[in-house]
């Protein structure tokens, strides 16, 4: 949870706007309360710093700051989970109880009418000193100065005083240090002398420790153009934006006026890539003359000089797009490219494409074929025609029923899993109707398995199998699914719900653990589960939904090893859990920090990734038994030992976005690829893995 200074800003006058003071005692009112002391970690009270409450999904409630010996106390508050946020203005930020990312937080629980006490002590700090002076040696005062862990989203921000000098309290972490020296823009400038995060230096900064980050501000140019449409008219109004030669945003934006005119009158002397939207952001484009930022030309501004460009809209022209069956030649009548449907004729024309490359999204509007993209090179003032082959689609179709009575049951999803790739997606798009029915469209040929959410009603969950529900995905019955043809699935008959209750705990200490995710299957990363419960404060839980069968739960949470029931990796060897319809099963579960799976992630020329996702996964299952969110090409996740583990990834190399497994496995002409290469994750202690990602 990241607040600027405009948002601090905001919160004082909140507080103000709302009553909420410094130490002020609780209101007469029915709702609850929150109170306590904030000490430093020395122990004295923490003077003037500022509390903030959370929803558990982020929304900001209310806040105040503490008095001069630490106390606080926030009043008016329903009952409900809170997450507690302390800090100093523009310093270190942490949560409750000393933690340093919200969705690691204990939550805290307020009863209307009664006062919660929460008291918290601040983690110790190191700080980043220096001193920004211009060329000359001259301090830069009064300048915004911020420290970025490189490893999260916390940041400090801060400034230098009158001899250009600042001081930032930090976490332990590593940082890169940015400060926007000149007046009216908001380009940042990297230490040392670095127009970009990523050629920054990263500070190792540890508790107690003082590290000094000095540096000298960059010289400056100017820059200045004219744009104007195809016909040599001036673009009004028109939005110019600088990036770096690395692909990140300068700061920098200007409107030009009524005769296509823009001047940036200070940027740091540089390589620049240079793009523009119309005033009624219809048409975006590159200098010179390009559609992409990857083709766009280099723009150099040289210190102490002005730099002039000048820039015209593309002409454009259109593209008639015709598209077959890809099986049988045939021409498909209904179809549509980028949103224009061809209505029936055979034909889509999409017009007002500037010249140059295009990559069009072909679909039809029912569910007889899968989409497809084509690339095309628009030629100015010209039509041209395109050709594009669409794949049949498969569907299946069944009919969801009460399993006692054969009353067919509406509002009813179902979800189709691939057996080694058992990961529930956020939609729903196929749900029953009033008899029951429904068709899962636009299917890639290929074995399924079907997942019963039917959390909209009475009934519960369940695998479909031959002849009624399961809880184990091996006992599901597989439906093959071809192209081009519809295939029917048994009948899902539904059962009565029943829940499983129980409690988590932390494998070291025994304490309870709030915000376990719990679930019958996996998620997507950096979403959370589609179907999932969250433990309280007390580490409790209550899943409810579930069909009476036999199922496995898996239990996650940020910094711990993701589990199965009974603690393990595959969900094969998970403990099952009986649930009765109408009555409440008994689980409990510890969770473990497990072992450190950690390492590089490089393209083929050791170029480390930007960003992204690198996902462990279950050599025998294929579930997600780990995740990590990797930086500058490094990751690192705690894993569950005992099992063998594979890769997938996500991630982007500049401009370049790559999804792929390491090791790559190999294809078979049926089922699910082989993986001849997987990696053992020991009991504890650590594993280390270079991912190398072929970008080409």
């Amino acid at each position: 949870m990241r607040l600027t200074g405009i948002s601090r800003a905001l919160l004082v006058g909140a507080m103000i706007a709302s009553g909420i003071v410094a130490g002020s005692p609780p209101a007469q009112a029915t709702n609850g309360s929150i109170t306590g002391r904030l000490t430093t970690s020395e122990g004295t009270g923490a003077a003037y710093h500022w509390v903030q409450v959370y929803t558990d999904e982020g929304g900001w409630v209310g806040g105040t700051y503490t008095d001069e010996d630490g106390n606080y106390s926030v009043n008016g508050l329903t009952g409900g989970s809170y997450v507690l946020a302390f800090g100093a203005d523009g310093g270190a930020e942490q949560y409750h109880r000393q933690k340093t990312s919200f969705w690691e937080a204990d939550r805290v629980q307020v009863t209307d009418g009664q006062t919660t006490r929460v008291d918290e002590q601040l983690l110790a700090t190191g700080t980043i000193t220096g001193r920004i002076v211009d060329a000359d040696g001259n301090p830069k005062p009064f300048i915004s100065v911020q420290a970025a862990d490189i490893g999260s989203w916390r940041f400090v921000y801060g400034s230098t005083d009158a001899d250009g000098t600042y001081r930032l309290p930090v976490l332990p972490g590593r940082y890169v240090v940015s400060f926007q020296p000149i007046d009216g823009s908001y380009q940042a400038q990297y230490i040392p002398q670095q127009l970009d995060e990523s050629s920054a230096t990263a500070f190792e900064v540890t508790a107690g420790a003082e590290v000094v980050a000095n540096d000298t501000v960059l010289s400056t140019g100017s820059i200045s153009g004219r744009l104007t449409t195809a016909s040599g008219e001036p673009l009004a109004g028109a939005w110019v934006n600088l990036s770096t030669s690395q692909g990140n945003s300068a700061g920098v934006y200007q409107e030009t006026d009524g005769n296509g005119e823009f001047t940036v009158p200070a940027v740091f002397a540089g390589s620049y890539k240079l793009d523009f939207w119309t005033a009624d952001y219809s048409r975006n484009q590159y200098y010179k003359g390009k559609l992409s930022w990857e083709t766009a030309d280099l723009v150099t501004v040289e210190a102490d000089q002005e730099t002039r460009i000048e820039d015209s809209l593309l002409a454009t022209g259109s593209v008639r797009v015709f598209a077959v069956d890809a099986n049988t030649g045939e021409a498909i009548a209904d179809f549509c490219v980028d949103g224009v449907c061809s209505n029936g004729t055979g034909s889509a024309l999409v017009t007002d494409l500037p010249a140059g490359e295009h990559r069009l999204f072909i679909y039809t509007e029912s569910d007889t074929h899968m989409h497809t993209t084509a690339t095309v090179q628009v030629q100015p003032e010209t039509t041209i025609d395109v050709t594009v082959e669409l794949r049949p689609a498969a569907r299946i179709t069944t009919t969801v029923i009460d399993r006692q009575t054969g009353t067919p049951v509406a509002d009813v999803c179902i979800v189709p899993v691939k057996p080694k790739d058992a990961l529930l997606p956020d939609a729903r798009p196929f749900c029953s109707d009033s008899t029951g029915r429904v068709t899962i469209s636009r299917l890639d040929a290929g074995s399924y398995n079907l997942f019963v959410d039917a959390t909209q009603t009475s009934y519960g969950m369940q695998w479909v199998g031959a002849d009624g529900g399961t809880g184990d995905q091996r006992e599901a019955v597989t439906i093959v699914a071809e192209a081009g043809t519809t295939v029917t699935a048994p009948q899902v008959k539904l059962d009565p719900a029943g829940t499983i209750a129980g409690r988590v705990v932390d494998g070291a200490n025994g304490l309870p653990l709030s915000e376990v995710w719990i679930s019958p299957l996996n998620s997507h990363p950096g979403v959370g589960p589609s179907l999932e419960v969250r433990t309280d404060t007390e580490g409790r839980y209550e899943f409810t939904g579930l069909g009476p069968y036999e199922w496995p739960l898996l239990f996650q949470r940020h910094g711990y090893a993701p589990r199965w029931s009974g603690g393990t990796g595959n969900r094969y060897q998970a403990t099952k859990i009986q649930v009765t319809s109408g009555e409440t099963s008994t689980h409990d579960e510890t969770l473990t920090t497990g072992t450190e799976v950690t390492g590089s992630v490089t393209d083929q020329g050791g170029v480390p990734a930007d960003h992204g996702f690198v996902i462990a996964r279950n050599a025998v299952t294929g579930d997600i038994v780990g995740v990590a969110w990797a930086e500058n090409g490094q990751y690192d996740m705690p894993v569950l030992g005992k099992q063998a583990v594979y890769f997938t990834y996500d991630l982007t190399f500049g401009e370049g976005f790559y999804q792929g497994t390491y090791p790559s496995p190999k294809g078979r002409s049926a089922g699910d690829p082989v993986h001849t290469r997987v990696f053992p994750v020991p009991i504890s202690g650590s594993l280390t893995v270079n991912i190398q990602v072929d970008v080409n």
